[in-house]
């Protein structure tokens, strides 16, 4: 079997996976988490990468808490009692936090599992069936992640080197990752074939095809519980 018909598998998954996750209810969350553990203990999980991806999005996070926390009223706030978190707002930051998280570590996951190539080729099938230039599309997409992820020492120190207001060492902080990228793409993108089976950097080799239709076939069974319970239970209000 092509490495690329399970990453296809595999996107598909996580798409539809995230699909589940949106305005969610706490039933809906166990499959995903639980096949997350599952692949935690057989190795097939990268547990620092996944926790490193979360931990980029702490003030993403803490906003969701502050957010639905903080300015959800709570059902008999009277008073003071307004200043202070809602039961009702910290369960619902509780629940939309954690199915953050569940997307972000199956995005983990589907990115070390498989090289890019094969991540390139599975979400150009899909991009393809939709009438879009799905191959350079993909591999725009691929690196830009890549970049995101390898690039962060150096925007650290480019913007402890610029001078003048936070506004402005944000401004020369997007440029610099704008340019960046505009060099990755005009280096990589225009050459396919020099990266045609070659693993991220960073990256673990990925797994075999008996491996990957093991780790693929416990996400599309989590994704049908997900959807399963999804109909069965209502989801938390908006």
């Amino acid at each position: 079997m092509p490495a690329d018909v399970p990453a296809s598998a595999a996107i598909a998954g996580v798409v539809v996976m995230s699909a589940t996750l949106v305005n969610p209810s706490p039933s809906v969350l166990v499959p995903g988490f639980v096949a997350l553990v599952v692949l935690l203990a057989a190795g097939a999980w990268p547990l620092r990468r996944g926790l490193r991806l979360a931990w980029r999005l702490k003030w993403f996070l803490f906003s969701l808490l502050f957010f639905f926390g903080w300015l959800t009223p709570g059902v008999d706030a009277t008073g003071w009692d307004h200043l202070a978190p809602s039961p009702q707002g910290l369960g619902d930051a509780g629940l939309r936090i954690a199915a953050l998280l569940s997307v972000v570590f199956w995005v983990a996951w589907l990115t070390s599992a498989f090289e890019r190539p094969a991540q390139i080729r599975g979400l150009s099938r899909w991009l393809k069936l939709l009438g879009g230039r799905g191959e350079a599309f993909a591999r725009r997409l691929f690196l830009a992640l890549e970049l995101f992820e390898t690039q962060r020492t150096d925007y650290r120190a480019f913007r402890h080197r610029v001078g003048g207001s936070r506004w402005s060492r944000l401004k020369a902080g997007r440029e610099f990752l704008i340019e960046r990228l505009d060099h990755a793409l005009a280096a990589r993108v225009t050459a396919p074939a020099a990266e045609a089976g070659a693993a991220e950097p960073g990256r673990s080799p990925s797994v075999g095809n008996a491996g990957a239709r093991w780790q693929v076939a416990l996400l599309w069974l989590a994704v049908v519980a997900a959807v399963a319970l999804r109909i069965a239970s209502p989801a938390t209000g908006a």
